[in-house]
């Protein structure tokens, strides 16, 4: 299995995010917990799943949320750069393939 690191701005998106849907629901908060949670597992054992969007982004998305974990597959390890929500002006990830 890959490893699955976040960056730290990753980190403060899935924050955000069940803060939000947390205020409207604390299940919606936790469903959107567990979505994450098995997101991660399948990276780890399937990183090249998905198919690359540019930049050798690759977004693993749910039915249930409208978001996708983006991520990029580095060479000992699977770095999720954002979770990422579609209305989102893409820039936002881009700057942080950088990173």
């Amino acid at each position: 299995m890959t490893p699955v690191r976040f960056l730290a701005s990753a980190r403060e998106d899935i924050r955000r995010e069940k803060s939000h849907y947390r205020g409207i629901q604390r299940e919606l908060a936790r469903r959107l917990q567990i979505a994450i949670e098995q997101a991660v597992e399948l990276l780890a054992e399937q990183p090249l799943a998905m198919q690359e969007l540019e930049y050798g982004i690759r977004r693993w998305p749910w039915d249930t949320f409208p978001h996708g974990l983006l991520y990029r597959v580095e060479d000992d390890l699977v770095l999720v750069l954002a979770l990422f929500h579609p209305s989102q002006a893409p820039d936002r990830w881009r700057d942080r393939v950088r990173t």
